[in-house]
């Protein structure tokens, strides 16, 4: 069996708006649960079956969701070396007091799955011109948090 590569996946979707992050977990083999958890949780990658699956907190804001789906894809790509059994992600997408806390996950590693969100969900290339476009429309444009939106911009 061939091996479907993540960033062929994402690259297929990049054009489309919102970018379809459910869409290219499927397609990358990976299952996604919305699932409600506790408030202060937003989601994890757990490996199940020899094969990893997302779950995402059902209870929170559509768009935090695709940032988690998002964050957790990032994991899968980055950081499948290191994900033993998996990682959880509070609120503030660290693992500590999560039920998959995972010691070889670092804060670096979870600013990368941030990073990695962030250019996934909201491209740079489709946001090269958008200077006059207010904060809140490109973010329901893209399906992101004004905050999200606001950090990718540098506003």
């Amino acid at each position: 069996m061939t091996a479907i590569d993540p960033l062929k996946v994402i690259a297929k979707h990049w054009d489309s708006t919102p970018v379809p992050i459910d869409t290219i977990i499927a397609e990358i083999g990976l299952q996604l649960h919305y699932e409600p958890l506790d408030y202060d949780i937003s989601g994890y990658i757990q490996r199940t079956d020899g094969t990893y699956k997302i779950v995402v907190n059902s209870k929170h804001a559509p768009t935090r969701q695709r940032f988690t789906a998002a964050h957790e894809l990032g994991h899968y790509v980055f950081h499948r070396d290191l994900l033993g059994e998996g990682v959880g992600d509070d609120r503030a997408y660290r693992a500590d007091g999560t039920k998959l806390a995972n010691a070889n996950i670092r804060p670096s590693h979870e600013r990368q799955a941030n990073t990695f969100a962030a250019n996934v969900l909201m491209p740079r290339h489709r946001l090269v011109s958008v200077d006059a476009e207010d904060t809140a429309s490109l973010a329901a444009r893209f399906n992101v948090s004004q905050e999200a939106m606001r950090i990718r911009l540098g506003r």
